[in-house]
């Protein structure tokens, strides 16, 4: 029973020793921990330096080649003609054209014109 005592009391020692301990141990690897912070501060942003010029290099590069491979698939620019009501066209299928749009687009007014009053006479 005595030896069950002491060596309980050995026990109780060396742990009171090794609690006794952890606040320096603690201490130590919270100051590791803020050096080991501040230098991979300092390497992200020498990283993001070098690689920001580098990249925006490449990505000129990429976006340049880019651009030639879109030149390249585009079909060839249509010119536009806006053109006044009642204007002569200048080409006989865009005067067709022109006719059957402006004929639609009478009628839709008419239609519209019609649909109001008699939502009007709804009220």
């Amino acid at each position: 029973m005595k030896e069950d005592i002491q060596l309980k009391r050995v026990v109780d020692e060396q742990c009171v020793l090794e609690f006794a301990n952890f606040p320096r141990q603690l201490d130590a690897k919270i100051l590791e921990y803020k050096n080991l912070e501040a230098k991979n501060t300092s390497l992200e942003a020498e990283l993001r330096q070098i690689s920001g010029h580098e990249e925006s290099e490449s990505l000129k590069v990429v976006n340049a080649l880019l651009m030639e491979q879109i030149d390249l698939h585009l079909p060839p620019a249509i010119p536009l003609i806006v053109l006044q009501s009642h204007q002569p066209v200048p080409d006989a299928t865009l005067t067709n054209k022109y006719d059957d749009l402006l004929a639609a687009h009478e009628d839709v007014k008419k239609k519209l014109i019609v649909k109001e009053d008699f939502t009007s006479h709804l009220k």
